[in-house]
């Protein structure tokens, strides 16, 4: 049985007339009522009892009654909800960026996000260390925010901002003194990084690894507190950006030093798939990030 079968069997049975019925279903008596032998002939039985110029529910009818209802409810529930976000008014946005911390600008976003989409909501996705441009490509999440641009194609790279990072230190550091550090300076330095692979941190990608420097260590430490703890202590010096490390620079016992002549800048990017057809929520959104983030990022590596 086709949809349209269903329909008219449920129809039929409402109105218990095919006269009544063809009005609801935009088609002729006659086609009604060829269609009604075409379900009777494959089912193998009548559906409809004749009786006083009303169709009435066989019981095999009102077997097929109760599946049409229950298919046909749903499928208006399933047309309803895409129709819902093709228009962009409900849905779910799906988030990740490249790093794990500093997800502070995200309450005021969705605050003012949600105003304008009550019915989307938001999953936030954590796992940095997988390839967030392969999980668009996939499907596993609608945008990301990234700090490297591979150009891959059907990805759309939506620019936001751009900043800077600096090396980390404790004050008295003997980098203080030097108006920026070098990639040798870092020769026989402990390294702390916020994730691997190295190839992904912007110091070793931009300055270490094209001069084939090698820190004295290497640690991996997560949360961003932590790592101004351990450089306090004077067990390693960090790379990132300023914005994230001006709340911690207030007792003064921190400082921020240039990396290389040039610096070491990094351009943000939303990234979403190329599609025409995305959702409205989902291009509102990015408007959202570069109004609400202003110049700051979600990373400190």
């Amino acid at each position: 049985m086709e949809i349209r079968h269903l329909k008219l069997i449920r129809e039929v049975a409402e109105t218990k007339s095919l006269t009544k019925a063809k009005d609801a279903l935009f088609l002729s008596q006659s086609a009604l009522s060829h269609q009604l032998k075409e379900i009777e002939g494959q089912l193998g039985t009548q559906l409809f009892h004749r009786v006083n110029k009303q169709l009435i529910l066989t019981n095999a009818g009102k077997m097929v009654l109760e599946s049409a209802e229950r298919i046909l409810k749903d499928l208006e529930r399933t047309e309803l909800s895409i129709k819902k976000y093709v228009s962009g008014t409900s849905g779910t946005l799906r988030l990740a960026t490249q790093c794990y911390t500093c997800y502070h600008w995200l309450p005021s976003l969705m605050t003012d996000f949600k105003k304008e989409f009550p019915n989307v909501e938001i999953e936030i996705f954590h796992n940095n260390n997988a390839d967030v441009e392969d999980q668009i490509l996939e499907g596993a999440i609608d945008l990301a925010i990234i700090y490297e641009n591979s150009e891959r194609s059907n990805i759309a790279y939506h620019e936001l901002f751009r900043d800077e990072v600096y090396a980390l230190v404790p004050t008295g550091h003997p980098w203080t003194k030097k108006p920026y550090v070098e990639a040798k300076d870092f020769e026989n330095q402990n390294v702390i990084i916020h994730s691997y692979p190295l190839e992904s941190v912007s110091l070793f990608s931009q300055v270490l690894i094209p001069e084939g420097i090698k820190p004295k260590q290497v640690m991996q430490v997560q949360v961003t507190e932590a790592v101004v703890e351990l450089v306090k202590a004077g067990m390693g010096v960090n790379v990132m950006a300023k914005w994230i490390v001006e709340p911690y620079l207030k007792d003064n016992r921190l400082a921020l030093v240039p990396v290389t002549k040039r610096g070491i800048h990094r351009t943000w990017n939303a990234i979403t798939l190329s599609d025409e057809n995305s959702p409205q929520y989902l291009q509102n959104f990015v408007q959202h990030l570069r109004c609400n983030i202003g110049g700051l990022c979600c990373c400190d590596n």
